[in-house]
Parts: structure tokens; sequence; C-alpha cells
């Protein structure tokens, strides 16, 4: 589960491993980087989510990421982030087709939350996940999701480093012998808009409020450094994430957001 800062999504997002080329104009910026846990899948970042290409840079970034290169091998595929409607035209134009439709929520942050203190009753302990952390968080990312749409550990850490401001938070409970990692939570913000950027609760740990804890905490971080709203995707068919965050006073937005991809022919 992941929010609309560029090029990210709620099932797979880019790697700092792997990266082909940046391309840049004065209308446009995107790059193209290798998709996480599979190299035959390149990851184009268009880095303003709201501006609309034109053919001819769609086309451009088609070339570019077929180009061979010695640092990476030559992908079978090109999947984008996560675009608007109107930017997404232009893709279709070009042969991309729809990989995934994503639900885009809203929560306005009008007052202050207070910061919650761990107590006996709460399903887990928080605390801020460190970069030697990054390792945990892939494994409970990839129990969490399906193959195709995981993170490894350099693509969470490219997550956290999208936004001016962002928090890293693990969640862990009691094992036999020691607190294990059960799930975690990436919250960024940029002026006064904060996102989740990912969410993930191991299998063994759902349905226990782990999720709805972490929320929380994301929103009430977010609350006290100024932000005047939070936004989240997910999946359209994903039910259980979006009960998650309409119990959290989430509001589905009407407009849908899109993952297109395009395969190499030749």
């Amino acid at each position: 589960m992941a929010t609309v800062v560029p090029g990210f999504h709620r099932r797979g997002t880019i790697s700092v491993s792997g990266v082909r080329q940046a391309i840049e104009t004065p209308v446009a910026r995107a790059d193209i980087r290798s998709w996480p846990l599979d190299p035959t899948i390149a990851h184009l970042i268009v880095l303003d989510v709201r501006m609309v290409p034109t053919p001819e840079q769609v086309e451009g970034w088609l070339n570019a990421a077929y180009r061979p290169s010695r640092d990476a091998p030559r992908p079978l595929t090109l999947r984008t982030g996560a675009l608007y409607p109107a930017a997404a035209a232009a893709f279709t134009a070009a042969g991309f087709e729809v990989a995934d439709r994503l639900a885009l929520l809203e929560r306005p942050l009008r007052e202050a939350m207070p910061r919650r203190r761990a107590t006996a009753s709460a399903p887990a302990s928080l605390r801020r996940a460190r970069r030697r952390d990054l390792e945990a968080l892939a494994a409970i990312d990839q129990s969490a999701f399906a193959p195709g749409w995981r993170n490894d550990a350099r693509s969470l850490g490219a997550i956290a480093d999208a936004t001016p401001r962002s928090l890293r938070r693990l969640a862990t409970i009691q094992g036999v012998a020691q607190r294990r990692p059960i799930g975690f939570a990436i919250t960024g913000m940029a002026n006064a808009t904060g996102y989740i950027q990912r969410l993930a609760v191991h299998p063994h740990g759902q349905r226990l409020g782990i999720g709805a804890q972490l929320v929380d905490d994301a929103l009430g971080w977010l609350t006290r450094r100024g932000a005047r709203r939070a936004l989240v995707n997910t999946g359209v068919d994903n039910a259980a994430a979006i009960e998650l965050y309409e119990a959290a006073s989430f509001e589905m937005l009407d407009q849908q957001l899109v993952v297109l991809e395009h395969r190499r022919t030749s």
C-alpha cells in the first residue's frame, strides 16, 4: 500500500539498483530503473505525476528503456508508476496496457493527534526503523504482497527518500526469546501533504490491529509536523486495505490511478 509520490504505488516501487538512464527535458523529467527483484521489467518513474507527456516524450522513454545497457539487462517490459488518467492517455496511445488500477483515498488533517504511548494492550511495539532494518522490512514486504509486486531493501530505501521528510516505523511483537518484526510503515511528507507510501503486515500478524496501529502512528506524525491532508492508494480490489483506511477516516476519491505496462515486441 502506498500513495502517489512520483513513481510509487501500492504493489511495487523503484529500485536504486540497475539505473538505466535518466531523461530530462525543459517540460518533463523521468527516470528509468529496474523493477525490484525482476530485471526483466524496467520501471518508468515520471517525476511530476500531474504532467501530461507528449507522444514524442513517451516514444523517447520507450527507446531509452529498451536500449541495451552494460549496467542492466535489456528489459522485456516497461512499467510505469501510478499515473493520473490525463497522463495515462498518452501512454495508452503508444500501446501501453493497464497492469493495475488503484483507488486513491484522502483524509484531511485538521486537529493535532496526541502522541501514542505503548501500552500493554497495544498489539505491537513501534520504533523508528533504521537503515540496517531495511532487510527486515523487505522480508515483511515480500511475505505480504504477491510475486511481481514486492520490494527489496534498496527499493524500500528509495521510497523513504522520495519525499523531503519521511518516517520509517517498524512494528514488533514478543516472540519466544525476543521481539520479532511483524509490520512496517513508510510515511512521507512534501509541503503540506502527507503520504502513506508503503505499509505491510506479515501474514502471521494480520487482523490483529497492527495495520491500524501503524496508520494511526503515521497520521499522528504527519499532523504534528503540520500536514493538512494525507493520501494513500491501494488496489481497487484490495478490500482489506480499503477497509483499513476507511476505518481511519480516509475517504475514497472519484479519481482512480493506473499502472501501465508496455511489452517489447522485438
